[in-house]
């Protein structure tokens, strides 16, 4: 593929909206040319332990090879089942002296976006703080307590992002998941009287500090994309296939908001054939494609059949290329 725009400012044409020359493609081990993601240590997104607020980690799993991403661990213990401790929780400190380490030396931010993720952003810190049970019991029988708890995170969150903008993090990704396979985790109605109010509140944090927004949030969540994009989300992913429509989404939203992902990893990414992989490719591409505002991927980090990768790596390459074919 010949390319004239170096990888960043065709990724940022992408996420802008305006005349890539290609559809920028994220490999399993998370890469995307012209981007550099990072993790802070204390994130305990692949490891055991107990972490800085007091979550105890299980399991995770290292990678293999490229096409069989890591594992990531998961919570078994929830030092906060009960909000009557939520006044005397002691929460970690988001200005920790070396909490980045050496993160952000010898970074590339000429040739590269900075990506800085933020993992368990709002509600899910709020149930692995709890327990899922526990948390909804909550939000319906103490939602006022809830909120208060909901609040504390955000305030945290803030700091953290405004420390990781100030180090020289371009973007922010958040992971905060609000979907399942069918449906959302909890009603519109509950997720924008709890969580609405204090994700806004990161967004526009994030926005006045000069960084860009995306937000990665699994399952189905048709119902609050057009409060997303009210409150100033930039870029969505995974748009997890089967559980969104893309169509719809790309239609209704497209001018508005950046998408990224998307192909089918429960379908023929793992369970098919390389010509299907080739097929769902070509599908996202050109529906999701036109105009910009769309980063290829799978929907998911789940091992797949090396054939299968392949044909997904060529395929993005062969459909991706701009002006986007839509036979």
């Amino acid at each position: 593929m010949s390319v004239h725009l170096s990888p960043k400012e065709n990724l940022l044409r992408a996420l802008r909206r305006n005349d890539p020359e290609y559809v920028p493609v994220r490999r399993m081990d998370g890469r995307i040319p012209g981007l550099i993601r990072l993790h802070y240590r204390h994130s305990m997104l692949y490891r055991a332990g107990i972490d800085r607020w007091g979550i105890r980690w299980e399991g995770g799993l290292p990678a293999g090879f490229e096409w069989e991403p890591r594992i990531q661990a998961y919570a078994v213990e929830h030092p906060l089942a009960n909000l009557a401790g939520l006044d005397t929780f002691a929460f970690p400190d988001p200005d920790e002296p070396d909490m980045f380490g050496a993160m952000f030396d010898g970074l590339d931010c000429q040739a590269n976006l900075v990506l800085a993720e933020v993992p368990y952003l709002l509600f899910e810190r709020a149930y692995l703080l709890m327990g899922m049970e526990a948390f909804f019991v909550a939000a319906t029988e103490q939602p006022a307590a809830v909120a208060r708890l909901l609040g504390r995170i955000a305030d945290y969150q803030i700091a953290l992002i405004r420390r990781l903008i100030a180090c020289g993090a371009d973007a922010i990704r958040a992971s905060d998941d609000y979907g399942g396979q069918q449906s959302g985790l909890m009603s519109p109605r509950m997720w924008r009287r709890l969580i609405q109010p204090e994700l806004a509140r990161i967004v526009s944090a994030t926005k006045e500090a000069g960084a860009m927004f995306f937000l990665h949030s699994c399952g189905h969540i048709m119902e609050l994309v057009p409060d997303l994009i009210e409150i100033g989300v930039d870029v969505l992913d995974p748009i997890q296939a089967g559980a969104n429509d893309h169509d719809r989404l790309k239609r209704l939203y497209g001018d508005r908001l950046t998408f990224m992902y998307g192909v089918n990893s429960q379908g023929a990414l793992s369970q098919g054939t390389p010509d299907a992989v080739d097929a769902d490719v070509h599908a996202c591409i050109r529906v999701l494609a036109p105009g910009g505002g769309y980063v290829l991927g799978p929907d998911n980090s789940i091992a797949i059949p090396e054939a299968n990768y392949r044909a997904y790596l060529a395929a993005g390459e062969r459909y991706g290329r701009y002006p986007i074919r839509l036979d």
